[in-house]
């Protein structure tokens, strides 16, 4: 649901986007495809970018050096310019250089794929079939692939590690939303455990993610006891994986204003991007887990719905809650 590529910085210069017929609207097309639901690798720490903005944009035409411009603020903004780590040999020097810093990262993750220019594809001599040529991207199966907003899964621990290893690999926070998340029930809290072993988990060294845990009180188990002793169960659950990931936790528990809208809606929020998993959070372990789809949240769904769980803004009535550190 969220894909991650990379560009060789020739992409960007007048002699590779001037070539064909067309050029500057690939380009924009693409950029403008990458701040929906894909990241942009930032190789050798932030040095790509500047690169890009120093050496390559002032090549191109004033008209198409804003829309650039334009697009590359769209996915700072949202945190889609992704820092992969500084390359061994140092800082590239040339195009080929930097297609090499993209390859060395492909072969520890993989990118869905390296959009490059003819001349680079044919003087690359490592093969890798997520080499995709500039000029026949935006028809190419690895594009095509990201117009996806929509993944059919199983609730399986199987399916969601697959759906939600990119999602949670670069994100800074993440929210999991649902009101009927309780720490007592195990097919909630193993999809916890799951974010937590995956979130931060980048090539280079882990990040540390703060995690948000947003349900009702009324939902929490066992019945008849105090906010305070819920969330003091969810510390007792939740302390194993923050001696172990090194995430903070915080646990909300909220109840809705009498004659009011319900807590209804389950999403899985990150700073990156936002989905709508409408069949609960909950994951099964037996093979008759349920078939769900899960989708991608607009960025101005996914902005609506994190100020929604906000203390101070939102509609809820927050009744308690509490942060865990490492």
């Amino acid at each position: 649901m969220l894909y991650e590529y990379a560009m060789t910085p020739d992409l960007f210069d007048a002699s590779v986007v001037n070539a064909e017929s067309g050029g500057d609207i690939i380009l924009i097309e693409l950029l403008r495809g990458l701040a929906e639901n894909g990241m942009l690798a930032n190789l050798h720490k932030d040095r790509w970018l500047r690169h890009v903005e120093e050496s390559r944009l002032t090549t191109l035409s004033p008209s198409l050096k804003d829309k650039v411009r334009t697009c590359l603020s769209v996915l700072h903004d949202r945190h889609r310019l992704v820092r992969h780590p500084k390359c061994k040999s140092g800082v590239p020097q040339n195009d080929s250089e930097w297609l090499n810093a993209a390859l060395d990262s492909n072969d520890k993750i993989p990118f869905h794929a390296i959009f490059l220019s003819r001349q680079k594809q044919a003087e690359c001599s490592r093969l890798c079939a997520c080499l995709v040529n500039f000029e026949e991207l935006l028809d190419s199966v690895q594009w095509d692939e990201r117009r996806r907003r929509t993944c059919s899964l199983t609730k399986s621990q199987d399916e969601y590690r697959m759906v939600l290893s990119p999602v949670l690999r670069h994100a800074k926070s993440l929210m999991l939303i649902d009101p009927w998340l309780n720490c007592k029930e195990m097919r909630y809290l193993d999809t916890v455990k799951l974010c937590s072993r995956l979130a931060g988990r980048r090539i280079q060294k882990r990040r540390l993610v703060r995690i948000d845990i947003h349900t009702k009180a009324s939902s929490q188990q066992p019945d008849g006891r105090s906010v305070k002793e819920h969330l003091d169960r969810w510390e007792k659950k939740l302390q194993p994986l923050i001696n172990e990931d090194g995430h903070r936790f915080r646990v909300y528990l909220w109840e809705p204003f009498s004659g009011s809208e319900s807590m209804h809606d389950r999403f899985i929020l990150t700073d990156q991007c936002g989905i709508s998993v409408p069949a609960g959070l909950d994951c099964r372990s037996d093979s008759h887990a349920n078939t769900t789809d899960w989708s991608l949240l607009d960025e101005r769904a996914r902005q609506r719905t994190w100020n929604t769980y906000q203390p101070g803004s939102s509609p809820f009535n927050l009744l308690a809650f509490r942060e865990l550190f490492p």
